[in-house]
Formats: structure tokens, C-alpha cells, sequence
């Protein structure tokens, strides 16, 4: 019976930690996402996408050049009065400038057990200059 519990404590634990109501999480969205795109911020370049957790859809990245790092990825669920089980919120990369080239990101969003293909694929084409300013010279719904 105590395997069971620490079972169930688990998969709630995971749950907290995966809609985002963990306190490393910024409470509120950064930048709103009524559509998906980009916003450059800092410390290089945010992208923001809509999903929706409790599908199981979820948002993956891969990146081809190493000119930006992944500094933080988060999902924020929109604070409504009161609480509404199953609305979807907005998926956060964060990516910091850290040496002077062209990187390619891809942006995938599907469940990640399936072996379907994406329902949806962003990529967006990322430049640093000398002085490590970012530009997104190209950021396109495959």
C-alpha cells in the first residue's frame, strides 16, 4: 500500500512541476502569446508559442549552430478567477547570444510517445553579431 501512495505522490509531483506551478516559474507570462512568434529581449532572443498541457501536446526545440544556449524554458498557465481545469497556456524558450554566427532552431509540437508527425513546426533562423545583438532573420510555419 506504501508503494502505491509514493506512486500516486509522484505523479502528482510531476504533474505541479509540469503545468508549471513550481516556484522557479515566473507567475505571470513574460510576453502575452495570442499567436506564436518572438520577442527580442536582454539578454538575446524569447520565443512563445500557445499549448496546451493537459492534451498532451507538448512544444520541443533542437538547434543546428551553437551561437545562442538555451537559458531557461518554462510554461506559464494563464491566472484566471477561478481556477479553469484544462485551458491551455503559453510555452517559453529563452535563448541567450553567446558567440557571433547563425544558429537554426526548430520548434516541434506533438505528443511525445507518438510516432506521428508534428501537428505543427516552427524554425527560425537566429543571427549574432560581433557585438552579440541577435536578430531573427527568418522564423516560418513549416
Amino acid at each position: 500500500m506504501k508503494a502505491f501512495f509514493a506512486k500516486i505522490t509522484a505523479f502528482f509531483l510531476a504533474v505541479l512541476a509540469f503545468f508549471g506551478l513550481s516556484p522557479k516559474t515566473p507567475a505571470q507570462p513574460e510576453t502575452p502569446a495570442e499567436t506564436d512568434g518572438y520577442a527580442i529581449v536582454e539578454t538575446g532572443v524569447q520565443f512563445y508559442f500557445a499549448a496546451n498541457a493537459t492534451t498532451g501536446y507538448s512544444w520541443a526545440q533542437t538547434q543546428q549552430g551553437d551561437s545562442v544556449a538555451l537559458e531557461k524554458e518554462y510554461y506559464a498557465a494563464p491566472k484566471t478567477e477561478p481556477p479553469m481545469a484544462g485551458q491551455g497556456g503559453t510555452q517559453f524558450y529563452v535563448f541567450r547570444a553567446v558567440k557571433p554566427g547563425t544558429t537554426t532552431i526548430t520548434f516541434t509540437y506533438q505528443r511525445p510517445w507518438e510516432t506521428d508527425p508534428p501537428i505543427t513546426t516552427y524554425v527560425a533562423v537566429v543571427v549574432v553579431a560581433d557585438d552579440l545583438s541577435v536578430t531573427v532573420s527568418s522564423f516560418e510555419m513549416q
